[in-house]
């Protein structure tokens, strides 16, 4: 991760839920931040079970493109360089540079000056992809410790140097802790593991969805500028507007297909029928209407001299045409028809004449509603 000059603090403006819906689809497929917050005091000795399943819950928590940073800790913590995971290897990497064993040189767990420390860095990460205009991530913490997170105050853990000053819950350290505590959305998931002293500590999964701290400002106009929104609009205009295109397109598809499903009604006018008696027919997609008798391979047809079939009416997707078979004359503006023919009107005359020549006009409107 790149460095960026500005240090994030926590912010008393909360992000909307539409602005946390939009930081969640911007880190939808980006790994995730995973800290390994190791406490390396004597109070944390794992038999082979412990380190069994240590590396079990371990390696279940690392996915192929996350960035792991292991931080050991004690009275102070310090989170070592960022391991890629690309591969198995970098998985393998990572449990060599996990601390299992304890130290004898350190004592004293400052459990709540690792708290803060794991979370300011973790804020700190997604600040400056938001000013580097980068993709958040989602990110974690797996704690390793028997010290007990999220206390109220330092002396709730006998452990805690005599000089922290979270031993004073006044004091700027403690108040930054809380209020990171209280600003970052945090789902806490533990298990018990044993200890070669028969004892048990909890290993802790804290799960941290990709969020920001929101910082608004007063603009000309009534307007506030706000941190989020210009980022959120940076690293959204792009793919909002491709996916409105294909929404467009997909819906401009879905119109089109329905309408090609839908029958349009055709009303038959003879001259030989009165008004109220003209026949309806019903013509969906790629079906047809034989001219001059029935055909198997028509939904109906509309009557006309002979026993021919003249051609067919014939509709494909939102187009109809005119099929002769030149088995018998067929005529549309005043002309016999040989080939396949466009009908691109919504009154159709056609004019099918009998052996003798006599006209037999037959008009059909076309009603697409």
């Amino acid at each position: 991760m790149a460095n960026c000059s500005s240090t994030v603090t926590p912010s008393d403006e909360s992000l909307n839920s539409l602005q946390q819906f939009a930081l969640n689809v911007i880190s939808l497929w980006q790994g995730r931040d995973v800290v390994f917050a190791i406490d390396v005091t004597a109070s944390v000795n794992l038999d082979d079970q412990g380190r069994l399943r240590i590396e079990q819950i371990l390696r279940d928590a690392i996915n192929e493109g996350d960035t792991v940073y292991v931080a050991p800790f004690a009275s102070s913590l310090q989170v070592q360089e960022a391991i890629p995971i690309n591969n198995e290897a970098a998985i393998e990497d990572v449990f060599q540079q996990l601390p299992l064993q304890t130290d004898p040189d350190k004592q004293n767990t400052d459990i709540q000056n690792a708290e803060l420390s794991v979370y300011q860095f973790l804020a700190q990460q997604n600040h400056c992809r938001m000013m580097e205009n980068e993709a958040l991530r989602d990110q974690a913490v797996v704690w390793l410790t028997d010290a007990p997170l999220q206390t109220e105050t330092a002396d709730e853990w006998l452990e805690t140097p005599a000089d922290s000053p979270f031993r004073n819950p006044d004091s700027e350290e403690s108040q930054l802790r809380r209020e990171w505590l209280e600003t970052l959305p945090q789902t806490y998931r533990s298990r018990q593991i044993p200890t070669k002293a028969d004892d048990f500590y909890e290993l802790t999964i804290v799960d941290i969805p990709a969020t920001l701290q929101e910082f608004c400002t007063p603009a000309p106009s009534g307007e506030e500028t706000c941190f989020v929104n210009r980022y959120l609009f940076q690293q959204l205009w792009l793919p909002t507007s491709i996916l409105m295109v294909f929404l467009i397109a997909g819906f401009t598809l879905l119109g089109k297909w329905y309408s090609w499903q839908k029958s349009w009604r055709l009303t038959i006018e003879s001259e030989q029928d009165d008004p109220e008696d003209y026949a309806v027919k019903f013509l969906k997609g790629n079906q047809r209407l034989a001219i001059g008798d029935y055909d198997a391979s028509a939904v109906d047809y509309i009557e006309c001299p002979g026993d021919e079939i003249r051609g067919y009416i014939e509709r494909k997707r939102n187009q109809l045409y005119l099929i002769p078979t030149q088995q018998a004359p067929i005529y549309y503006k005043d002309q016999e028809v040989t080939t396949r023919t466009l009908l691109n009107r919504h009154r159709i005359r056609l004019n099918c004449p009998d052996n003798g020549n006599q006209d037999f006009e037959v008009v059909i409107n076309v009603d697409h509603r």
